[in-house]
C-alpha cells in the first residue's frame, strides 16, 4: 500500500531514528529534530545532567509546558480571530477607497 510516506532518518544524542512522513511533513520534523538538539546541546552545556535521559526528560518537559502555555492562551484561535479582522478592515478598505 503506497500512502504517499517515505522514510526519514535523524539521529538525537547520538542514536538514530527512522520515521514515516509524509513530504508536506518532513521539513517540520526535521525542525523539531534540530530544536530538540540544540535544547538538548544548550541544556548539557549549561548544567550538568547524569545522563541522556535526564536531559531528554528536562527538554520534553520545556516543550511540554510551552505547549500547554500556547493551548491556555489560545494562540491559534486568537491568530484566527486577527486574520479575520483584518480580512474584515481589508475589505471595508477596499469597499471606501476604491469606489
Amino acid at each position: 500500500m503506497d500512502d504517499g510516506k517515505f522514510l526519514c532518518n535523524f539521529t538525537i544524542l547520538d542514536r538514530k531514528f527512522t520515521y514515516r512522513v509524509s513530504p508536506d511533513e518532513e521539513s517540520m520534523m526535521r525542525n523539531a529534530v534540530k530544536n530538540i538538539s540544540d535544547k538538548l546541546a544548550e541544556l548539557k552545556q549549561r548544567h550538568s545532567m547524569r545522563d541522556n535521559q535526564e536531559a531528554l526528560t528536562v527538554v520534553l518537559i520545556q516543550f511540554a509546558v510551552l505547549l500547554e502555555k500556547m493551548r491556555m492562551e489560545d494562540v491559534p484561535g486568537r491568530m484566527i480571530k486577527d486574520i479575520q479582522q483584518l480580512d474584515r478592515q481589508l475589505d471595508e478598505y477596499i469597499e471606501n477607497d476604491v469606489k
